[in-house]
């Protein structure tokens, strides 16, 4: 039987920490589910280098928000909170704890923080002319249009996050107001406990990211990707994906695999210090270091905290 406890389980931190080993773990003490929050698995077909958990690893616990939609399209976060929002208000009305699982920060500041985000539809052919438009004149010349829209979110912005900047763009002439006004807060609809896996020693995480990914190219992540570059109409989203835009110039003959293998490894390097730069700003977490905890240790401190939330 499901334990009585309506806590929601935030599980986050950079790639490559044991995120889907503990959650898992955690699911199966607490009898709940898991609600993925990557904006990476939620595409079918991007399985082996997402690191998506296995049809094995997702018999011991039901999952939600996996494969959603097929990568012909970005998913927002605005869709995101909309599918995801209703599974947590229901395991809560049951009394039912819930794990919201992955590193994609701002899915899960949207679930669980009340971040409010603006119901823009996307608009195909406006993005097809920003892209055009960076592709010609540069990253540069797209952000300074974005600081004439929106100075608060282009300060925010990196100047090479182009999606995010088309986003925000996007929202800002569809909505009719900038971007930073057009997101609001309220009150957290949900009683959050917040737990964060990370590395304290950046060398044994950088190792630990290429032995994942060599694991990754054992498990057929060459042939995915040859698959999904196959059709035309994902290139969009794949081009702006970890452990996929590497291989281009491969699919392409222009590099060896092992150049490949460099980029990717150094790529989730970065991904997972821009990801725990971002959740260092969220001062509810409590955080523990897979280099200096076991499994069980961490998993047992977990269940003490979820007791006595």
């Amino acid at each position: 039987m499901p334990r009585k406890n309506s806590v929601v389980v935030a599980l986050v931190g950079p790639t490559c920490t044991g995120k889907t080993a503990l959650s898992l773990e955690l699911a199966e003490k607490l009898s709940c589910e898991i609600i993925a929050c990557d904006s990476r698995t939620v595409y079918r077909g991007m399985d082996i280098g997402t690191a998506k958990p296995s049809p094995e690893e997702q018999k011991r616990a039901t999952h939600h928000m996996l494969d959603v939609l097929d990568p012909d399209r970005f998913f927002t976060v605005a869709e995101f909170k909309e599918k995801a929002e209703p599974i947590l208000t229901q395991s809560v009305k049951e009394e039912r704890a819930a794990i919201v699982c992955g590193g994609t920060g701002l899915y899960a500041r949207a679930l669980l923080e009340g971040i409010v985000i603006p119901k823009v539809e996307p608009h195909q052919q406006l993005r097809n002319d920003l892209n055009m438009f960076a592709d010609t004149h540069g990253n540069i010349a797209l952000h300074r249009r974005l600081e004439e829209l929106d100075a608060v979110t282009a300060n925010r912005l990196s100047v090479n996050d182009r999606v995010r900047v088309i986003r925000a763009i996007e929202v800002s002439l569809i909505g009719g107001k900038p971007f930073s006004e057009a997101i609001a807060k309220e009150e957290p609809p949900f009683k959050t406990l917040w737990l964060g896996l990370f590395w304290q020693d950046r060398e044994k995480h950088r190792r630990v990211i290429s032995q994942r990914f060599d694991q990754q190219i054992e498990n057929g992540l060459v042939k995915e990707v040859e698959n999904l570059f196959g059709l035309k109409r994902y290139e969009a989203v794949l081009n702006r994906a970890v452990n996929y835009k590497e291989f281009v110039p491969y699919i392409k003959e222009e590099v060896q695999l092992d150049d490949v293998r460099a980029m990717c490894i150094l790529h989730n390097y970065q991904l997972a210090r821009k990801q725990m730069l971002w959740f260092r700003g969220n001062k509810q977490i409590n955080w523990f270091a897979v280099d200096q905890l076991s499994p069980e240790n961490i998993l047992e401190k977990a269940i003490d905290l979820i007791d006595r939330s």
